[in-house]
């Protein structure tokens, strides 16, 4: 008899355990598809403030090395201006007045959120990016660390967007 009151306890701990184990995993199950509902609004509310894209193919690399290399460039409305850091620390990039009615396309400009900035740190090795809607010329800045006195370089540079090619009539 006491053998048997010792399984009854134990099928009952083991039911008990598995209605716990079940309404443990529910639980989980609704947190997780919480969370995938909320990254995906983040998703897309981050996503709607872009304007339609209508890029060209070609990308215009500007270097961080030694210098800003070109400093001045010159690219066609939809190109691609892709900033790329070759040194071994970070450099900050500051366009004045930069908005999203201007941009067809940007990379590492935005938040997590999907706000536009118009200062941005790209770290060695990385790249930023941004795609112009319409011709007009971006003056900016870069901000590196060099070993000079107070510790920064502060380079300028200059992107003039050519509006579309029109068609030969």
């Amino acid at each position: 008899m006491h053998e048997r009151a010792s399984i009854d306890a134990m099928d009952d701990a083991a039911v008990h355990f598995d209605i716990v184990r079940s309404n443990t995993f529910k639980k989980g199950g609704h947190m997780r598809n919480t969370l995938f509902a909320i990254a995906g609004l983040l998703l897309v509310t981050g996503c709607t403030g872009m304007p339609e894209t209508t890029r060209t193919t070609v990308i215009h690399e500007v270097k961080f090395e030694e210098n800003l290399t070109p400093a001045d460039l010159t690219v066609h409305v939809g190109d691609e201006v892709r900033w790329v850091n070759h040194r071994t620390m970070p450099v900050r990039i500051d366009i004045a007045g930069l908005n999203r009615d201007m941009l067809t396309c940007e990379r590492n400009f935005s938040n997590f959120f999907g706000t536009l900035s118009e200062t941005t740190e790209v770290a060695a090795g990385k790249t930023a990016s941004l795609c112009f809607r319409r011709g007009m010329v971006i003056n900016y800045n870069v901000r590196m660390e060099a070993a000079v006195p107070g510790g920064m370089v502060i380079q300028p540079g200059t992107i003039r967007v050519a509006g579309p090619v029109q068609p030969i009539q």
